[in-house]
């Protein structure tokens, strides 16, 4: 009978946690939450009151319904994908609209938490043409429609706020299956 050598039995253990470790360190260690609490406390800071008024692009609702029921990198990557709307959104016209120092901490933490979750990717997957439609709608259909006045990004704000929200549920949901 043929015995397995030493340095086999360790490179079959080593290959069979690897495929077993699908954590996310971000995750487990839930940055993601720090960070989508200092997100939101940011974006309540940077600007007024939120105006009552909303956008007439309607919500991705139904987006954030179905990737709670992906498998969890898909989840993952839905939640990444959003956060780097929400960035390139904030790579706009700002003009002074809300304090730069306020508005620099906002991307840097955005930032912070894609490249936390980045790791959690093991591949990168395909985008979703849906997300990316409803962002440029919302570019086109606010704030280029608007003139990016400050009343247009206060409505982005909002809805940004919004997104935030449906982030940290289904984030949390997602730290549930960890």
């Amino acid at each position: 009978m043929h015995r397995p050598t030493k340095s086999l039995l360790i490179c079959l253990f080593l290959t069979l946690c690897n495929g077993l470790s699908v954590g996310c360190r971000w995750m487990d260690d839930h940055k993601f939450i720090q960070h989508s609490e200092t997100l939101m406390n940011v974006l309540n800071i940077m600007g007024g009151e939120f105006t009552t008024d909303s956008v007439d692009v309607p919500f991705p609702e139904d987006l954030y319904e179905q990737a709670e029921y992906l498998p969890t990198d898909d989840t993952i990557w839905f939640i990444l994908q959003t956060l780097d709307k929400i960035a390139e959104l904030f790579d706009g016209e700002l003009n002074s609209v809300w304090d730069e120092k306020k508005v620099e901490i906002f991307l840097n933490v955005l930032t912070s938490q894609s490249d936390g979750l980045q790791s959690c990717v093991r591949a990168q997957k395909k985008n979703s043409k849906n997300l990316q439609m409803y962002f440029k709608r919302l570019n086109n259909h606010v704030l280029k429609r608007m003139a990016y006045s400050a009343h247009a990004w206060e409505l982005v704000r909002k809805e940004v706020r919004t997104h935030l929200r449906r982030l940290v549920l289904l984030g949390s949901a997602t730290e549930n299956r960890i």
